[in-house]
């Protein structure tokens, strides 16, 4: 009796098979339920490195006007005007990113400050060595309008490939807190660290973030905002 006993409890204890397959289809459920929500706390994480990242290169654009006669740097443009020493970001492969003008002005730099950490494409490109037709190994661009006759648009500072200087300056910005001044840039359009909102295939602001990306204002505060809202003028050229 007491044999038969023992066995019978062991019986009571056990998994059926039916039983099994019911917790692993309620883990299933609760994993698919908590993956989701894993990635969109990554996703803030990452978004939130990239606002701080370029909150910081926005101040040191602030402190570059303080110690350049209140001028910006150059565009870093890939052919019309660049490459130039007065690059805010010297981006071409092997010419040494941590000597870009804006980086002697940021604390502790790192190069990683100039790259979101969702933008994967900007990542793979920067593992590689040499490439032809130089792409654009960052995340970030800077407002930068074409010369109108001898007239410079903002809010880089212009300087032609035989040296002809086109400064501009920030003081020179209608209404700084409604206009971009550093645009996380869509991956379609970035092809150099200038921002160009406009003409037959204009910039984009990324929308990596919920549809939307990280920009600074000439005032240096931070935003979230669309393509939409970049594409519209007034939100960019500094003379309206």
């Amino acid at each position: 009796m007491v044999l038969a006993t023992r066995s019978n409890s062991r019986t009571q204890q056990a998994f059926t098979l039916v039983e099994m397959l019911v917790v692993i289809a309620i883990l299933a459920i609760l994993a698919s339920l908590l993956l989701p929500a894993l990635a969109r706390a990554k996703d803030k994480g990452r978004q939130a490195f990239c606002q701080n990242s370029l909150r910081q290169v926005g101040l040191a654009f602030q402190l570059y006007h303080g110690d350049y006669d209140d001028q910006f740097p150059a565009p870093g443009s890939k052919q019309r005007y660049g490459p130039q020493p007065e690059d805010w970001i010297w981006w071409q492969y092997g010419r040494g990113v941590s000597n870009s003008s804006i980086a002697k002005f940021v604390s502790g730099f790192n190069p990683k400050l100039f790259t979101c950490p969702s933008d994967r494409e900007a990542q793979d490109l920067q593992a590689q060595g040499s490439i032809t037709n130089e792409p654009y190994r960052y995340s970030y661009a800077l407002t930068s309008y074409d010369l109108q006759g001898e007239q410079n648009l903002g809010m880089s500072t212009i300087i032609t490939q035989d040296r002809k200087i086109y400064p501009f300056r920030a003081r020179s910005v209608i209404r700084p807190s409604a206009k971009l001044m550093l645009v996380e840039e869509d991956r379609a359009t970035i092809d150099d660290p200038r921002w160009v909102p406009h003409g037959r295939v204009p910039n984009l602001v990324s929308p990596r973030h919920a549809k939307k990306g990280n920009v600074v204002f000439a005032d240096g505060h931070l935003e979230i905002v669309t393509q939409d809202f970049g594409l519209n003028p007034t939100n960019s050229q500094p003379a309206l």
